[in-house]
């Protein structure tokens, strides 16, 4: 076995190092794109849950009683959701088409 000096064992180090990083990177890529495609997923209710107004105890959401009943009805929430899922859908593909054809390699 030849006698390493100390440049070829520093060497050696970092291409270790280098190795161990690339490893962790493609790891936290992976990572982030699960969790992007996570929110591609669910960015569409959230965005209509957050325009839903939730009713607090003991106050009203708007003062009239119809509009309130109309706005706490589940099954009009649940289509709305699926809605918002339907165009974000829609849009995160039409945003992945244009993007691919603005930067084509």
């Amino acid at each position: 076995m030849p006698n390493l000096n100390k440049a070829d064992r520093s060497m050696d180090a970092l291409d270790k190092d280098i190795s161990r990083l690339r490893v962790k990177a493609k790891q936290l890529e992976e990572k982030i794109d699960e969790n992007f495609n996570y929110f591609q997923q669910h960015s569409g209710s959230m965005f209509v849950r957050s325009l839903l107004p939730r009713k607090f105890e003991g106050e009203d959401l708007t003062g009239l009683p119809i509009v309130d009943t109309v706005l706490q009805n589940e099954r009009l929430q649940n289509i709305l959701l699926k809605l918002a899922d339907l165009v974000a859908e829609k849009l995160g593909d039409g945003l992945n088409w244009l993007t691919t054809r603005v930067f084509k390699k």
